[in-house]
């Protein structure tokens, strides 16, 4: 592979030779000295790691790319096959994150993995490497599992480690035992997504909602507000929101419903936002903030059927500041509108504690439609509770 210069950067990328065993293990050992994106450890046993060096230089069944910053080596991807799976390790030097630098050398593996002839590319990534696990999604790769407290680091901890795979071959044949549904990428838009210009949603004061089927906080006071619609905003959700989620669900109403820690801490909102975007990549679920007025006030969500391709249910939870202004049925339409429209659904299903009534109405205000009751279906404050059933199809619009 000659030298290829880059056009995001001022790096070029290029094999590794025999001479550059010293400079990459320096560049290694930085990024493994942070503690938080690869499974290495400070300190590196350097003479351990010279055979694989020099197997990835020297064999056909490997290969070693650098990225070359003015003679620095500033990030770098190895990458073997064997039985046509490829298996793929990659850093990026810090100070040069966020630059193209990954981009470049994830593409140029995908493209030696193809001309290896291989069928799959299989990644490990920590559940917290945020920005890994977002660029191999975009690539493609997807969430195929999670080794639970799997990797013993030199602290005693166990860590959960991320397995993703991108698959090459999708023309042999599959098999053997059911194949899970085939749904295409769920990607967000760059703006997230909103309501046109001009939508003007009416709604009762009181609003509330089931997150992945369980019943969410509600408000009964009556009455009718107008909200105008283009002012709400459903977006990924981001580390830095946090410290909102801890402050929004801080609520009598919210913790009613949601089971919740209590406290509710940074932690566990960061825990949840990791979660998030690990459904996201895995293509499972997709949970985004909802932003009225360019404030962040609640959550809405999609759960995938793992059986039926066509099928999802929905969930929304507001905090207080933004009940009865129409937000959450606002959030429950966009989202259910985008599950049939980008996502091909022909189904998506709400499921609200009866005594939720805030819920249900907000289920009615976005196009739901009552079909049924589910008996003693789930535990609300340990007992058991029944659940109305609400339905709205592709092809249905709210009244």
């Amino acid at each position: 592979m000659a030298a290829v210069p880059s056009p995001l950067s001022a790096f070029s990328l290029r094999p590794a030779v025999a001479g550059d065993f010293d400079a990459y293990m320096g560049a290694f050992e930085a990024v493994a000295a942070e503690g938080r994106w690869m499974g290495a450890e400070a300190p590196i046993d350097r003479a351990a790691r010279r055979a694989g060096f020099d197997r990835a230089v020297a064999e056909d069944a490997s290969t070693l790319v650098l990225a070359d910053a003015a003679g620095e080596i500033v990030g770098a991807v190895y990458a073997s096959i064997s039985g046509g799976i490829v298996d793929l390790g990659m850093f990026v030097a810090e100070g040069h994150r966020g630059g193209g630098v990954g981009r470049a050398l994830l593409e140029a593996v995908i493209d030696w993995a193809r001309a290896a002839g291989a069928h799959k590319i299989n990644l490990a990534a920590w559940p917290t490497n945020h920005p890994a696990v977002g660029l191999y999604a975009r690539y493609g790769f997807r969430v195929e599992g999670t080794r639970r407290r799997h990797y013993r680091r030199r602290s005693g901890a166990l860590w959960d480690s991320l397995v993703m795979g991108l698959v090459l071959d999708d023309d042999s044949p599959g098999g053997p035992g059911r194949l899970a549904p085939v749904r295409p990428p769920i990607v967000v838009p760059a703006g997230g997504i909103h309501t046109r210009t001009g939508d003007v949603v009416s709604a009762r004061h009181g609003l509330a909602g089931g997150r992945s089927g369980r019943p969410e906080p509600n408000d009964d006071r009556a009455g009718e507000v107008a909200f105008v619609g283009e002012g709400v905003v459903l977006r990924p959700w981001s580390r830095s929101d946090a410290a909102a989620i801890v402050e929004l669900v801080d609520d009598p109403a919210i913790q009613r419903w949601l089971p919740l820690p209590d406290p509710y801490t940074l932690d566990d909102a960061e825990e949840y936002i990791a979660g998030t975007q690990v459904q996201l990549t895995a293509g499972t679920a997709v949970s985004l903030a909802v932003v009225a007025g360019g404030r962040l006030v609640g959550s809405v969500g999609l759960r995938l059927d793992a059986r039926d391709a066509g099928a999802a249910e929905i969930g929304y939870w507001v905090g207080a500041a933004a009940r009865g202004r129409g937000v959450a049925s606002t959030a429950a339409r966009l989202l259910s509108d985008f599950a049939f429209d980008t996502l091909g659904l022909r189904r998506v299903e709400l499921n609200a504690a009866i005594g939720n009534h805030a819920s249900r109405r907000v289920a009615e205000k976005a196009g739901f439609e009552a079909e049924g009751v589910r008996r003693a279906w789930r535990l609300v404050d340990g007992v058991p509770a029944d659940f109305a059933v609400y339905g709205r199809t592709a092809g249905s619009a709210p009244a």
